[in-house]
Formats: C-alpha cells, structure tokens, sequence
C-alpha cells in the first residue's frame, strides 16, 4: 500500500504544484502534508514509485495500472491461508483438461488426496483475501481523504483568500475610479468657472477701453500737435 499511497501524494503534489504557489510565510505554516502509512504499508514494492497517469476526460472508465495491480495482489497473497495458492496450482497443473468444471473438480479432487483440504477450504482461503483486499481498499480511501484535505484543502484556501484579496483590489479600483472622475469633474468646473470670468473680464476691458478711446478722439482735436503725437 505504500507504494500506492506515494503515487497519490506524487500527483497530487505535481497537479497542485503546477498552478498554486504558494507565499514563504504561507509554505512554512502550512502543515506536514506526509501522510502515515496505512495498514499493510511493509508489503509495498520497495521500487520507487511512478507518476500516476493523468486522470481520465469525465465519463471516460479509468485504466487498470499495472503496479496498483502488482502491489494489490501482493498484499493479498501475504494472506497465511495457504489452500487457495495449493488450489491454483493443481488447478494449472491441468490445464490439459479442456472443461473448467472437470478442471475444477480435479483439482479440488487432488487438493483432498495430496493436502487435506476441499472446496471450502479454498472459498475460505478467498474470503480472507477479499477481506484483506477490502482492507487495503479503505486504507488507500483514507489516505485520499487525509491528501485531499492536506494538499488540495492548503491551497484551496490559499485560493480563496487570493480570490478575496482580488475583489477587495476590484473594489478598491473603482473607488478610485469614482474618485478620479469626482477629480475630473471638479476641474472641469473650475475650468469653466475661469474661462467664463476671463472671458467677462475681456468683455468689460473692451467696455472700458472702447470708453476711453472715443474720449480721447473727442480731445484730440484741441490738442497741440505736440500732444496729438
């Protein structure tokens, strides 16, 4: 079960790791994602584990993989009740008898004449086995609960967070963006404000100007020409 624990923790490790990095402060309060070993972990393979195949389109059947096949068959065999491996090997002794059922009854036959054991010795033998191969079923279930909960569940909230950190950013950007436009407004206002007073300031120096033009053309006559230059 070891074996296939850590092809969980491998996937599940590169999945994550691709998208969601973590901050320094976050990485080194997050806790140990190790998982324990489960029941059955000293009959793994001692081979280091190979990635786990990405997970198959929804609705698609997943594969078979060969090494969960390999180890899960090993944990099983480690069973002590030994009438089922003595079964199977006269049962392929005869594979000269075309019939499974004649192949079968030979077999269980020869079982009681060579070991002692009959046919419910053999489905005992099997029912132990499906129950240690339930055992490792619940084990491996665990131990996707406890990865999910560690790895995925660390940066799920990681992502949460940085969702909210995001919406606080969009909320914060239109308040400065009404702001701005508050901004805008205003010297939009006070632009006007001082185009129109300069413009009626230039209206009334006109006024003015004009006023005291015509009263200097009214003078200028009397005027020594001295003056009148």
């Amino acid at each position: 079960m070891s074996g296939l624990i850590d092809k969980l923790k491998d996937v599940s490790k590169d999945a994550l790791g691709t998208f969601v990095v973590l901050d320094d402060e976050d990485e080194a309060a997050a806790p140990d994602q190790t998982l324990a070993a489960p029941r059955g972990a000293a009959r793994g393979s001692s081979a280091p584990a190979p990635q786990v195949p990405a997970a198959p389109a929804a609705g698609a059947a997943a594969e078979p993989d060969p090494e969960f096949v390999q180890q899960l068959k090993a944990a099983v065999d480690a069973c002590p009740a030994k009438a089922l491996p003595q079964f199977r090997a006269l049962f392929d002794a005869l594979s000269a008898v075309g019939d499974p059922a004649t192949r079968t009854q030979l077999a269980l036959s020869a079982a009681q004449a060579s070991h002692g054991f009959g046919a419910a010795q053999v489905s005992a033998a099997i029912d132990e086995r499906l129950k240690l191969l339930a055992g490792e079923k619940s084990a491996f279930e665990q131990a996707v609960k406890e990865e999910t909960e560690q790895s995925v569940g660390a940066k799920q909230a990681q992502i949460e967070k940085t969702r909210a950190e995001i919406t606080k950013k969009i909320e914060e950007i239109k308040a400065l963006e009404t702001k701005a436009a508050e901004l805008e407004k205003g010297v939009a206002d006070a632009r006007g404000t001082i185009d129109a007073n300069a413009a009626r300031f230039a209206a009334s120096y006109a006024v003015v100007e004009a006023e005291l033009a015509a009263e200097r053309a009214r003078v200028a006559p009397f005027l020594s020409p001295a003056k009148q230059a």
